[in-house]
C-alpha cells in the first residue's frame, strides 16, 4: 500500500509539473499576442502619419519637380514599409493562429489532466479519509490510555491521601483518648465540686427556711401572747389603724377620743415584742409607717404621712417613758405618702389607704451575709 501511495504521489507531481508547463506556454502566448497588438497599433500610427504627409504633399503640388521626385521616393519607401509591415502582420497572424492551435491542444490536455487529477484526488481523498479514520481510532486508544493513566494516578494519590488520613486519624484518636481521659478526670473533679455546691445550697435553703420559720414562729408567739385581744396580720404580724379614727382630715394631731384605745393596743403590742425575751431575741426593728390616699400631691402627702407616723412615735415616748431606751434602739418612724394604696374590686379604697401600720423586722443580717458569701463563690 505504501508503494502505491508513493507512485500516486509521483504521478501527482508529474501532472502538477505538466500543469505548470501549460501555464508557462499560456503566459508566452499572451505576451506574443500583446506584442502583435502593440506593433499593430504602432503601424496604424505610422499609416496615419503617412496619410497626413500625403495630404500635405497633395496640398503642395506647386512644389518643384525635384521636391515631387523626392516625395515619390518617400512614397515608394513608405509603400515598401507598408508591404513589409503587411508581410510581418501576415507572419504574426500565422504565429497567432499557431499559438491558438497550441493553446487549444494545451486546453484539451489540461482538461484531460484535470479529469485525471480529479480521479486521483478522489482516490487520494478516500485514502486520506481511511487514514484519518485509523488516526481517529489510534487517537481514541491514546485518549483511553491517557484517561486510564490519569485514573490510575488519581487512585494512587487517593490511596496515599487515605493512608495519610488514616495515620492522622489514628494520631488524632490517640490524642482524643488522652483528652477524653483528662476530661473524665476534670468531670470527676467538677462532679465533686458540684456536689459540694449542692450540699452548700441545701444548707443555705435550710437556713432560708429557718429564717422564714423565725417570722412564723414570732407571729405565732405574738398571737399566743396577745390571746386575740389585737387583730394582727397573719403573714407579717403587723397591726393597722385607720387614719379616720386617729386623725382629722388633712391633720396630723391625734384625736383626743382615740388616745386611750391607741395606748391600750400599743402597750400590749410593744410589750409583747420588746418585753418578752423569747420574742425579743428575734426582733431587729419596729417601724411605724404612715400612709395616705391619692388625694393631693405626693410630696404633700409624704410630709403629712411622716408627721402622722412621728406623732404616733411621740405618743409612745410620752406614755411609756420607762421604755424610752428600748424605743431608741428598736423604734423608727417613716412616711410613705400614697406609695402603697389599698384597692377593692380594682378601685382605690381611700379610707383604707389612710392608715398607720406598725410592723417589725426579724434579725437577718448574719443570714444575709452568709448568703452573699455563698453567691460570691
Amino acid at each position: 500500500m505504501y508503494k502505491n501511495i508513493k507512485n500516486r504521489e509521483q504521478e501527482s507531481n508529474f501532472w502538477i509539473s505538466y500543469a505548470d508547463l501549460m501555464a508557462g506556454l499560456l503566459f508566452v502566448f499572451i505576451l506574443l499576442v500583446g506584442a502583435i497588438v502593440i506593433k499593430y497599433v504602432f503601424i496604424q500610427t505610422d499609416l496615419q502619419a503617412i496619410r497626413t504627409d500625403l495630404e500635405k504633399e497633395k496640398a503642395a503640388l506647386g512644389m518643384s519637380e525635384e521636391a515631387l521626385k523626392e516625395k515619390k521616393r518617400r512614397l515608394q519607401e513608405i509603400t515598401q514599409k507598408l508591404k513589409n509591415t503587411q508581410q510581418e502582420n501576415l507572419h504574426l497572424i500565422f504565429q497567432l493562429n499557431s499559438a491558438k492551435a497550441k493553446l487549444e491542444m494545451a486546453k484539451k490536455d489540461l482538461e484531460k489532466s484535470n479529469m485525471q487529477n480529479e480521479s486521483l484526488n478522489r482516490f487520494i481523498a478516500t485514502k486520506i479519509e481511511e487514514i484519518a479514520l485509523n488516526k481517529e481510532e489510534i487517537q481514541k486508544l491514546k485518549d483511553l490510555l491517557f484517561e486510564y493513566e490519569l485514573k490510575e494516578k488519581e487512585l494512587k494519590d487517593k490511596n496515599r491521601e487515605l493512608l495519610v488520613k488514616i495515620e492522622q486519624d489514628a494520631q488524632t484518636l490517640t490524642l482524643k483518648n488522652e483528652e477524653l481521659a483528662q476530661l473524665e478526670n476534670r468531670l470527676l473533679i467538677k462532679a465533686k465540686e458540684h456536689q459540694a455546691l449542692v450540699d452548700e445550697l441545701n444548707i443555705t435553703k435550710y437556713k432560708i427556711k429557718s429564717l422564714t420559720g423565725i417570722r412564723i414562729k414570732v407571729i405565732s408567739k405574738l398571737k399566743e401572747k396577745l390571746k386575740g385581744s389585737i387583730d394582727i396580720d397573719k403573714n407579717s404580724g403587723a397591726i393597722r389603724f385607720s387614719s379616720n379614727i386617729l386623725f382629722e382630715q388633712n391633720s396630723f394631731k391625734l384625736k383626743e377620743n382615740s388616745k386611750e384605745e391607741l395606748k391600750a393596743i400599743l402597750e400590749k403590742y410593744i410589750n409583747a415584742l420588746l418585753l418578752d425575751d423569747e420574742i425579743k431575741q428575734y426582733i431587729d426593728q419596729i417601724i411605724i409607717e404612715g400612709y395616705t390616699n391619692s388625694d393631693g400631691t405626693y410630696l404633700h402627702n409624704l410630709e403629712l404621712s411622716q408627721k402622722r407616723a412621728l406623732e404616733v412615735m411621740k405618743f409612745l415616748y410620752e406614755n411609756f417613758p420607762e421604755n424610752r431606751e428600748l424605743f431608741r434602739k428598736y423604734l423608727s418612724a417613716s412616711g410613705r405618702s400614697y406609695a402603697n394604696l389599698i384597692y377593692k374590686n380594682g378601685v382605690e379604697d381611700k379610707d383604707a389607704s389612710r392608715r398607720i401600720e406598725i410592723k417589725f423586722r426579724i434579725k437577718n443580717e448574719k443570714a444575709i451575709e452568709e448568703l452573699e458569701k455563698f453567691l460570691a463563690r
